[in-house]
């Protein structure tokens, strides 16, 4: 096994996110203690117990003070939670410029992606579970790449997904179906081949089943649909091709997850109206039905190209849109988008810790992001603002794109830094 080699400051970088699995699984014990006391029948104070207090991991301290122990005549134990995290992320969507800089790193007759995820790598690879969005399907041996409005790309964009450390991809968006079935078959294997999950594709009934993951002893589903469909229409024709955004259809699915073992159910849907910052109104009904139902979790919107808002609803969260991860929007001299607002520059990557409620439900016990810019001038790196930012682009730049990001994303979820956890 190959074993990657972090400079200091992506050690930095995955220290501070193993203190944020700490700060999760410390939130969860304190929400259980919290309820165990609230829960006395006589709503008295809890019997005293023997208990062991010691300072959280990475204060900084050179000596931990001495354990604190109070003397007890009755002993609680409380057992570990479980606990995972989980990070999702915007639209890969790769314009023929991204390419172009991918075929530079790559060599002649190749294409390497992987340096465009080299700063957001550790905060990928440092969750539990981590979810990309793949907007173009990706050609069988690249001898047929086309761009906009179609899209065939290179199918190494597979090996970076993987070497990123993503665990799956939703692949359900308006661009599913531009190289036909023959394109969703090479996009599936490509990303197999890779060792990535995948939902909101298949081409058999073996296929058409949620992707699921494990961590710390928590199954996860992860199903993925569209609203969109560039030049045909919904649902297609065999609908397991694309799954389409209905709300029964999804209930109906989610169910099953459930039935069959899943303990959190996350939803991928590309939707909304493109380039608004904006939910649109049947983004808002969808939502609040979607988050009513005790069979879905979370969800993780795509679609419109720019950041949207964060709903918080029955203790669940709906990410409306996570923005552009990867792209060439709003494009430059040799393809304007003219259409595009500075925003498709913008995304972010969410993060949940998620865990055992004192239910014994699952659900998550803490949220927050990282918005992120993609550096179109030179090496299309995809910069996490606040964590790891380029000497060499301007300050004031980059903290345009993560106040424009900021007034979107509300209050919902916290932004993580550097300086938050440091």
């Amino acid at each position: 096994m190959t074993r990657m080699i972090l400079s200091p400051r992506e050690r930095r970088v995955a220290w501070l996110l193993t203190q944020l699995v700490l700060l999760g699984a410390f939130a969860i014990g304190a929400l259980a203690v919290r309820d165990i006391v609230q829960d006395r029948p006589d709503g008295g104070d809890p019997p005293s117990a023997a208990t062991t207090m010691v300072p959280p991991a990475g204060t900084g301290t050179d000596e931990a003070p001495a354990a604190t122990t109070t003397e007890a005549t009755t002993t609680t134990t409380w057992e570990p939670a479980r606990s995972f995290t989980l990070v999702a992320t915007g639209e890969l969507l790769v314009h023929e410029y991204v390419a172009d800089r991918a075929a530079d790193y790559g060599g002649v007759g190749t294409w390497d992606f992987r340096p465009m995820f080299r700063l957001v790598r550790p905060i990928l690879s440092g969750a539990d579970v981590a979810l990309c969005h793949l907007e173009t399907p990706l050609s069988a041996d690249n001898s047929d790449l086309a761009y906009y409005p179609g899209f065939r790309v290179p199918f190494e964009l597979a090996d970076a997904i993987a070497d990123a450390g993503y665990d799956g991809c939703s692949v359900a968006s308006n661009h599913s179906l531009d190289a036909g079935t023959a394109g969703v078959v090479s996009t599936l294997d490509h990303l197999e081949r890779a060792g990535v999950a995948t939902t909101g594709m298949a081409v058999d009934a073996a296929g058409d089943v949620p992707a699921t993951f494990e961590a710390d002893g928590i199954s996860i589903a992860h199903l993925s649909y569209t609203d969109l469909m560039n030049g045909g229409s919904l649902p297609t024709e065999p609908a397991r091709l694309v799954p389409r955004v209905d709300a029964d259809e999804i209930l109906a699915d989610a169910a099953a997850a459930r039935a069959t073992g899943a303990e959190f159910v996350v939803l991928s849907l590309h939707w909304g109206t493109e380039y608004e910052t904006a939910a649109n109104s049947r983004q808002e009904t969808l939502v609040e039905t979607l988050l009513a139902s005790p069979d879905v979790d979370l969800i993780l919107g795509h679609g419109t190209h720019v950041p949207q808002p964060v709903v918080e609803q029955n203790d669940k969260y709906a990410v409306v849109g996570l923005g552009n991860f990867l792209s060439n929007q709003p494009g430059d001299e040799r393809r304007m988008c003219s259409e595009c607002p500075v925003a498709t520059q913008d995304g972010l990557i969410a993060w949940f810790a998620v865990g055992d409620l004192p239910d014994g439900s699952v659900g998550v016990v803490d949220a927050g992001y990282v918005p992120t810019w993609v550096r179109r001038s030179s090496t299309y790196e995809i910069v996490p603002l606040g964590i790891d930012e380029p000497a060499d682009v301007d300050p004031a730049v980059l903290a345009e794109s993560a106040n424009r990001t900021a007034a979107v994303v509300g209050q919902a979820l916290r932004r993580l830094t550097i300086d938050s956890f440091g």
